[in-house]
């Protein structure tokens, strides 16, 4: 058991330079190589979220302005409605007036035509009322004669 732990110990202090020389690298690549990195991916991060923000907020502000453009659009589309409906009223408040005027006209057009007719009426009455008396005459007249003949 000596010899095997002799030869464990001789083993040991041949293995200690490999060692050191391991510790010592592996400090080495911890301070030129993986801080730097790690500093730099730190920094990576750091952008890359303060970008993210930016564009979270650029988002969101976008996101509001569309709220009230689609706001204002409604309330320009409710105007141009409520205006569109006043024409539409004056419109139909103008038809119905055209409408009642020509409606006025066409009845003093009948009630003047049905005075001409009644005019009319009582001057052909009047003229058969003068030409009966004519022609019963002269039909009593015709008659009488063929009774004398």
């Amino acid at each position: 058991m000596d010899a095997t732990l002799k030869a464990l110990v001789d083993l040991l202090i041949e293995a200690v330079p490999t060692i050191v020389f391991f510790l010592f690298l592996a400090w080495y690549l911890k301070r030129t190589y993986f801080q730097p990195v790690g500093a730099i991916l730190a920094e990576r991060k750091k952008a890359t979220e303060g970008v993210r923000e930016l564009a979270q907020r650029a988002f969101e502000a976008a996101d509001k302005r569309k709220s009230e453009f689609d706001r204002a659009i409604q309330l320009a589309r409710g105007e141009i409605w409520d205006e569109q409906e006043k024409l539409r009223r004056e419109w139909s408040d103008e038809q119905a007036a055209q409408i009642a005027e020509a409606r006025a006209q066409a009845e003093g057009q009948i009630e003047d035509a049905k005075k001409a007719i009644a005019a009319e009426a009582d001057g052909a009455q009047a003229a058969l009322d003068r030409d009966v008396e004519g022609l019963s005459q002269k039909i009593v007249d015709a008659v009488l004669e063929r009774r004398a003949a």
